[in-house]
């Protein structure tokens, strides 16, 4: 008996000197992520909300008039309330990208490297997540204009103030060339090796991100040369020195795989769901039919059957109409070719910043004027060709077309005009950077379908309203952000959306 109470008043002793919670806690298991992990995470996260079309997250495709809807036609319409499209892109962004980037960061910066080569791939993993916050910045900028930057993904701010959107632009600038700076001067050394999805993180991939990062100066400071014409050209001509993408082997893309939760989001929306909710729109398959003899079609659409009258005589594809409600077997058909499931994911291609380019030299922020935009414009044409499995005889050929003929006044009466029909091409199912080229030079025309004239929308949208959990939760400082843009309406131009 005295045994046994011995043993008992031992073990609650023992038991009174250690934390029980231990009990809860399995050795096994890392309570630490890796930084790997979540950077790897967040750039899944960034592409998939890029490339998407699910009519949940991302309606840039609708906005630029490159697809349009046939049951169910809301978003074409630009109803992005119903279904809190907005509060969608801002929480992805911020919530599964950037939180994920800066928690990558702050894990890696606790980490003390020792040998130089060990430094020296710290900072080029540092320089990259930052590159790619500067990008989903850039992007929530472009989306919403004034947003939360200084105090944003920080748990000292639970409601964040909204930073100006010009002086968060120019910050984007200064960090990205900073972060160029640096995977030069650590050119020999890797970064995240295969935890990189877009550039595989070896030696070599160092350049790539760094000229990922010069063309997104050149986009920004592109997008900002309407209302600071000085500063862009000191930057497209600093980021053109210092090297931005080179050739369509530089593209800044995210390859899939076959797998269950690692295809392209297009094959979810277009193939798994067994829906078919989205077909090309007619304004812009219309416009590339008029032009003629453009090959990108065939990669594009597929042949329109429906009979007469629904086919005019003459025309192989035939699109939608736009914003209403559609007969999915009358119309083209979005190919196979976006269709398969490792179908890559774009952040970034050659052929955006030819065009870019060209921009700069008509606006001389870059010498050349009009004969060097024309050759941007030209090279702009022969990458997107390239890009989508052409030869460059088939761009040749195209680009002696007189519709497309730069020097030619029925390529467009405007060099904008010019270039913005091109660019809208070129930036197929690329959605948000076709919108934006749309916003900036203001062509091709497009305009809102009856359906939404008719509930007052005369124009097409050039920002998305701010996510209506901001108005619940952060109200003081969404309501000034919203006086300070001039109204929170779709609108309200961004800063830089000066004519």
């Amino acid at each position: 008996m005295k045994k046994i109470i011995l043993l008992l008043s031992f073990i609650t002793l023992t038991m009174s000197c250690s934390d029980l919670t231990d009990m809860n806690v399995d050795p096994k298991r890392s309570t630490i992520t890796q930084p790997e992990y979540l950077f790897t995470n967040a750039q899944k996260k960034l592409v998939d909300q890029m490339v998407s079309t699910s009519v949940n997250s991302n309606v840039f495709r609708m906005f630029a008039q490159q697809w349009t809807e046939t049951t169910y036609p809301g978003e074409s319409q630009y109803d992005i309330g119903a279904r809190k499209i907005p509060d969608t892109h801002f929480a992805t962004l911020y919530r599964d990208v950037l939180a994920d980037l800066v928690d990558s960061k702050n894990l890696l910066k606790i980490q003390k490297p020792v040998t130089a080569s060990d430094i020296a791939i710290q900072k080029n993993k540092l320089a990259v997540i930052d590159i790619l916050i500067a990008y989903s910045y850039s992007v929530l900028v472009d989306t919403f204009g004034n947003v939360p930057y200084t105090q944003s993904v920080d748990d000292n701010y639970p409601l964040p103030a909204y930073d100006d959107a010009k002086t968060i632009y120019k910050d984007l600038i200064t960090r990205l060339a900073a972060n160029v700076a640096i995977l030069k001067n650590n050119a020999a050394d890797p970064n995240f090796g295969a935890a990189d999805l877009i550039f595989s993180g070896n030696a070599a991939s160092n350049a790539k991100w760094a000229k990922f990062a010069n063309s997104l100066i050149i986009r920004l400071a592109v997008n900002i040369s309407d209302v600071d014409p000085s500063y862009a050209m000191t930057q497209v001509q600093a980021a053109i020195a210092s090297g931005a993408l080179a050739s369509n082997a530089d593209n800044t893309k995210l390859v899939y795989l076959t797998t269950a939760g690692n295809t392209n989001p297009l094959y979810l929306d277009l193939v798994t769901s067994k829906r078919d909710d989205f077909i090309p729109a007619e304004p812009f398959v219309a416009a590339m039919e008029a032009i003629g003899g453009d090959l990108r079609m065939g990669k594009f659409f597929t042949n329109a059957t429906a009979p007469a009258p629904k086919i005019p005589v003459g025309r192989t594809y035939v699109g939608g109409t736009y914003g209403e409600a559609n007969v999915f077997g009358d119309y083209s058909h979005v190919t196979s070719t976006l269709n398969n499931p490792v179908f890559a994911g774009t952040l970034f291609d050659y052929s955006e910043l030819q065009f870019l380019l060209a921009e700069a030299a008509e606006k001389n922020l870059i010498p050349g004027g009009s004969v060097q935009a024309r050759i941007y414009y030209n090279s702009g044409i022969t990458a997107s060709f390239q890009d989508w499995g052409l030869t460059t005889t088939d761009a040749t050929l195209y680009l002696t077309n007189p519709k497309v003929d730069y020097t030619n006044v029925l390529s467009g009466a405007t060099y904008k005009e010019k270039l913005g029909k091109q660019a809208w091409f070129a930036l197929y199912n690329r959605g948000f950077e076709a919108w934006t080229s749309y916003r900036r030079l203001d062509f091709p025309k497009l305009f809102p379908s009856t359906t939404s004239k008719n509930k007052g929308i005369l124009t097409v949208p050039v920002r998305y309203t701010y996510p209506s959990v901001e108005q619940t939760l952060n109200g003081t400082n969404y309501t000034k952000a919203a006086s300070d843009i001039g109204g929170d309406l779709l609108n309200t131009k961004v800063f830089w959306d000066k004519f």
